[in-house]
């Protein structure tokens, strides 16, 4: 059976580009198509790999059990928007604590940009 890898990161239709801590340079146009290059590459390789985007801190944890109610994963790559722009604290720190509780068997690997996902998940593959 191939291993699996879920990408979560934060709906970039929800992120605010123009905030000074945003990265500089970055759209939505260009996380899709990182998340969505990273996906491919894996299952190019052989891993079923699934990308999750999150929508708010509000619905965080059901959008996540939702992904790991019928799926394990291998390793489940966490976002660098989620974890690197102080808006996100509080989302991030409920994605943390659902994953620790609904994924406990999984690694945890984390990005630094949408297109290198894949590198990220394949430190633990």
């Amino acid at each position: 059976m191939a291993k699996s890898v879920l990408i979560i990161g934060e709906d970039p239709q929800y992120i605010d580009f123009s905030a000074p801590d945003a990265p500089p340079g970055m759209n939505a146009e260009k996380i899709i198509a990182g998340l969505n290059s990273a996906r491919d590459r894996l299952a190019g390789a052989g891993y079923n790999a699934r990308i999750v985007l999150t929508k708010d801190e509000e619905t965080v944890e059901s959008q996540v059990s939702d992904a790991l109610k019928d799926n394990s994963y291998d390793v489940i790559v966490v976002g660098s928007g989620l974890r690197i722009l102080p808006v996100m604290t509080a989302q991030f720190e409920r994605l943390m604590n659902v994953l620790h509780q609904k994924a406990p068997t999984a690694k945890f690997a984390f990005n630094s940009k949408p297109d290198d996902s894949d590198i990220a998940a394949l430190r633990w593959l």
